[in-house]
């Protein structure tokens, strides 16, 4: 963990109005804060990416187990911290390159989002293209050391496709599993400690946003 990174939190109590602070001292505070017995009335910004391929299928992170929160779990595809000063939408970009070396677009719109899918129909194994999806606050729990640590995330939420190789970068990932919705979600029900609190309440949450997305972009 870098000691010197500046992450994007807020305060509960004003959402709209970002604060530096460093991200080591932040989940410090979080630890602190639950052994204190005190609520987290911080929240961190944070980008989730859900890519999928032309069949649907969901790419699911197995990730390190140098990792310092979740280290072992199954993840959702690409999860990051905003830098503060960055946008959201740079941040998933240099999510998908740092995390999976992947290139991406990012759209905010249907429409716009259904107009690049189709331009680039012959380029969707060399570039990731992204939509927005919902901004929503959380709390999730992070296993920290062992630890389930209650943490406010404001997340923002991202669904992709992409049909390229992935490769997944030294010490992030152990790799990256393909699983149908079915499939992720009757695994989940089954052994629910092998998959990160963030993932679990995604799907729960995002169900049939998922499901319309897959019906999108599915090839028959």
């Amino acid at each position: 963990m870098n000691m010197n990174e500046l992450i994007t939190t807020y305060n509960i109590n004003n959402l709209d109005s970002a604060t530096p602070q460093d991200r080591a001292e932040f989940y410090l505070e979080q630890v602190d804060n639950l052994h204190r017995g005190k609520k987290p009335t911080t929240a961190v910004a944070i980008v989730n990416i859900m890519l999928f391929n032309d069949h649907g299928e969901i790419f699911i992170q197995k990730r390190s187990d140098n990792k310092a929160h979740n280290a072992g779990l199954l993840d959702k595809t690409i999860g990051g911290h905003i830098t503060y000063g960055d946008t959201v939408d740079f941040t998933v970009m240099v999510e998908t390159v740092q995390e999976l070396q992947v290139p991406s677009i990012t759209l905010r719109t249907e429409k716009d989002f259904s107009k690049t899918y189709n331009l680039l129909n012959n380029y969707r194994n060399t570039v990731a293209i992204i939509k927005h999806i919902d901004s929503e606050l959380y709390l999730l729990n992070k296993k920290i050391k062992g630890e389930d640590i209650p943490i406010l995330n404001k997340v923002h939420l991202y669904f992709g496709i992409y049909n390229g190789a992935i490769k997944t970068v030294d010490r992030e990932a152990k790799g990256v599993l393909l699983y149908s919705l079915e499939d992720l979600e009757k695994e989940i029900d089954a052994f629910p400690m092998i998959f990160s609190d963030d993932l679990k309440v995604l799907v729960k949450r995002y169900r049939n946003q998922i499901s319309n997305f897959i019906k999108l972009i599915q090839v028959k």
